[in-house]
């Protein structure tokens, strides 16, 4: 049987043929695209469940994990920082400035508003691809003292914690050192010293507010008791200072 198809009817055909295959094509595209998209979403998951779960190793309470920006800014106090939303920003926009110092002092506030504010730090530390730990001052202080009591070596601890990515040391106030026990000046001067030697950034918390380069109510530290580093971030109230990132909570 002859081929009674005229010439159009070929390059008809022809065109068809072609706009199955581009159907197809697109298809292929789409379906590739879509499983793309999924990969990324899931890499992405994966990171933020890496991260979220390295937060909790670091002793973040649930409460805390993944503070919001707004939250953040809701606390900080607008007579020191001026622009709170500019500044809330920077710490969540561009977190690998918190690395520029050695030193992360907060004050201002309430309890758990330099809490919040200490967490929110330290969660966004982590979330640079870092490791981090948490404790209250008097825990640290404490921890150590047991070591000191059992014979322990303070070095170990120390060696312990100099290197973290980040640590956060919550509500230091002078009254949990004990002027007759230097040993606990000596072991955190030790400790904050090698951090900054290492270039470990530190986040402190302190329970009375530091006002014009002394503690409010003449709670400046006069004595040893703490040591030199904790003496001398006490009365850096100067929000320019080359080794201290401040934070003022309301």
């Amino acid at each position: 049987m002859s081929d009674e198809r005229t010439p159009e009817d070929m390059v008809q055909e022809c065109r068809e043929d072609a706009a199955k295959m581009q159907e197809k094509f697109a298809a292929q595209a789409a379906l590739e695209e879509h499983r793309n998209n999924l990969s990324k979403k899931r890499r992405s998951f994966a990171i933020a469940r890496a991260i979220i779960q390295r937060g909790k190793s670091a002793g973040i309470p649930d409460k805390y994990i993944r503070v919001k920006r707004g939250e953040l800014e809701s606390i900080l106090c607008p007579t020191f920082h001026g622009d709170t939303k500019r500044f809330a920003d920077l710490i969540y926009k561009s977190p690998e400035l918190l690395f520029e110092k050695p030193f992360i002092v907060i004050d201002g506030g309430d309890p758990d508003s330099r809490k919040l504010a200490g967490y929110a730090i330290l969660f966004r530390m982590i979330a640079c691809d870092k490791y981090g730990l948490s404790y209250d001052c008097g825990q640290l202080s404490s921890e150590f003292q047991t070591i000191r009591n059992q014979g322990g070596n303070r070095n170990d601890l120390v060696e312990r914690l100099k290197k973290q990515g980040a640590l956060f040391i919550n509500e230091f106030h002078p009254r949990k050192f004990n002027i007759h026990l230097p040993d606990s000046a000596n072991f955190f001067d030790q400790l904050l010293g090698e951090r900054s030697d290492y270039s470990k950034p530190t986040i402190l918390t302190f329970s009375s507010p530091l006002e014009r380069g002394v503690t409010n109510l003449g709670n400046a530290i006069k004595d040893d008791r703490c040591g030199l580093y904790l003496s001398m971030l006490s009365h850096t109230d100067v929000k320019n200072n080359k080794k201290v990132f401040r934070i003022r909570v309301k």
